[in-house]
């Protein structure tokens, strides 16, 4: 019996190896931007829709992980806060929600200003390293994207 396309076995995503560098500020308002957008969706929506997909369509589905990026990043004393090149589609997807969906002036501002930075630094992705479970920025000596080569000593 042939397996159809469909029983295939979902192949993992591959780990990213590079992001661009955003600062632990600008993190803190693309966190503002995607909030609002799943806060405007949500509302607009009026529950119709499943929370799965506001989460997607308005890309508060990556604010967790991009609160942990910022604790990490002041935790090691730095101001570089990873931005995955697929989570910069997210972004873009949100402000344009925001614009459908009625989103706050401010808000909307933000998420522009954020696009038109994240363009302007397109081709200085950095390295990425996985330290437990967090994406950062590899920029000291002995990081890779598998982590650190030694264990650190805080």
């Amino acid at each position: 019996m042939r397996r159809s396309r469909r029983d295939k076995p979902a192949q993992a995503e591959e780990p990213p190896t590079s992001a661009l560098s955003i600062s632990v500020s600008e993190a803190k308002h693309l966190i503002e931007v995607l909030r609002h957008a799943g806060a405007q969706i949500s509302e607009l929506t009026r529950g119709d829709v499943d929370e799965g997909w506001v989460a997607e369509a308005s890309g508060s589905a990556l604010i967790a992980s991009f609160y942990a990026r910022i604790g990490l990043s002041v935790t090691r004393g730095s101001d570089a806060v990873p931005v995955l090149t697929r989570e910069i589609g997210q972004l873009e997807a949100a402000v344009l929600n925001l614009e459908s969906y009625e989103g706050h002036e401010v808000i909307l501002c933000l998420g522009y200003e954020l696009l038109q930075k994240l363009e302007s630094r397109k081709d200085a992705c950095r390295a990425l390293c996985l330290v437990d479970g967090v994406w950062a920025i590899a920029d000291e000596k002995g990081e890779s994207a598998s982590g650190t080569e030694a264990p650190s000593m805080i």
